[in-house]
């Protein structure tokens, strides 16, 4: 019997009870799955890091799964100040905001169970405006009555509904379809750099949830989520998923390589260890790294990558969060993970690009093959995709200077 010192929580995976969650006499995490979900046939495990098993798990081996359910950072300081927790009570957060979550989890008091109705509340333009400008204040909502609502990421967002281009807020435990990202302060157009990126990747062949800038008068971003989908019934379902921080076992404030956290080779072999089709998810994975590059997106960490389940078995899921950090002189030019034993684009040499290869076990020539398709691609799709997106939008600044960007770095890469 393990001594606890906290209540409970419950963690449902869906609709399903699928375990608990507690703190031992030094207060360190301890997730137990129930019986019942450890040993049916239709149950899936949180995480590759934590298998189905009856035995708890103990000594915080569950809380870097768990930690990478929150808010990071200043939203997670802020968010901690409005409910009157410390920011570093990850159990406390948990049971405050825990309901709507990543993935299939949903995290409850014990007693507390998920609504059987799921609930909503429209939101008209004033409404959506007012909600945008508070979140800098109110991340998340966080603290408003019958909401439980939890997204991982230092920048601020929120999960909401949409459906016939109206939005809604998700309550009690109702999930959400959509997620909602404002301006990002002291970064002029933003949303729009992001919504360019995200189109450009579908564009290159990259799997990208679709993206649709709404205004409010002001500009935001609707990302569809991947980890939504609806069954015959039309009904909402949480499908699961987990970052690669999860599967790693790493804590989301040591997500950049240079603070210890994962490397390219790491992130490898969490596809080869646990895809349903490793080869498959290992060419996207590597197309991916060379499009964060094409595009001067230095910020692109573990936590952007996420594993999708299907069944028990998961694949890489759908590719977010990219933008084109290099469009702004005030933010690093160096990459989140080293290609080979280099950081800076810049720098990035045709040895580099080789040694890259042979730590992730992959071979030169299809490196080399993918560098040149996209590099050679990449400039054109661009240019077209800016003159419809200007048509659509009107004169971004920033789709000048992304351009710009990409043509230097495309030519950097052509070996």
């Amino acid at each position: 019997m393990i001594n606890h010192i906290s209540p409970k929580l419950t963690v449902y995976f869906q609709d399903n009870l699928a375990g608990h969650l507690w703190l031992d006499s030094e207060r360190r995490f301890v997730f137990q799955y129930t019986r019942d979900w450890a040993k049916s046939l239709r149950a899936v495990p949180l995480s590759v890091a934590l298998p189905l098993q009856e035995e708890a798990f103990e000594n915080d081996k569950s809380r870097s799964f768990f930690a990478n359910l929150l808010p990071e950072a200043q939203i997670k300081i802020i968010i901690s100040r409005n409910l009157q927790i410390s920011d570093k009570n990850d159990f406390a957060l948990l049971e405050k905001i825990g309901g709507e979550c990543a993935g299939a989890i949903s995290v409850f008091p014990e007693g507390l169970m998920p609504q059987v109705k799921p609930g909503y509340r429209k939101l008209d333009k004033e409404s959506l405006h007012n909600i945008i400008i508070s979140l800098p204040q109110r991340p998340l909502l966080a603290g408003e009555e019958g909401l439980r609502l939890s997204l991982a990421g230092a920048q601020n967002k929120l999960p909401v509904y949409v459906e016939n281009e109206e939005i809604s807020i998700a309550t009690g435990n109702a999930p959400s379809t959509h997620i909602l990202k404002p301006p990002i302060p002291g970064l002029p157009d933003s949303v729009e750099n992001e919504a360019f990126c995200m189109i450009l990747a579908g564009k290159m062949g990259l799997p990208v949830p679709r993206v649709k800038i709404f205004h409010t008068p002001d500009a935001f971003l609707l990302i569809e989520r991947y980890d939504r989908s609806w069954d015959k019934k039309r009904h909402l379902q949480r499908l699961h998923q987990e970052d690669f921080c999860q599967a790693l076992q790493i804590m989301p404030d040591q997500k950049y390589e240079s603070e210890g956290g994962p490397s390219l080779p790491q992130c490898f072999n969490v596809l080869s260890s646990y895809s349903l089709k490793p080869a498959a998810d290992k060419k996207a994975l590597l197309r991916w790294i060379i499009f964060n590059v094409l595009i001067g997106n230095a910020d692109a960490h573990a936590k952007n990558l996420a594993l999708l389940y299907h069944q028990r078995k998961p694949s890489l899921a759908p590719f977010y969060d990219l933008i084109c950090t290099m469009a702004y002189e005030e933010l690093t030019d160096k990459l989140a993970m080293k290609i080979g034993t280099e950081n800076r684009v810049t720098w990035l040499a045709l040895r580099h690009w080789e040694n890259f290869a042979e730590t992730v076990e992959i071979k030169k020539s299809l490196v080399l093959k993918e560098l040149v398709k996209m590099s050679g691609e990449i400039i054109l799709k661009a240019e077209d995709l800016a003159k419809s997106f200007i048509k659509d939008h009107g004169d971004v600044k920033i789709i000048p200077r992304i351009l710009e960007k990409i043509r230097k770095n495309a030519m950097q890469v052509k070996y």
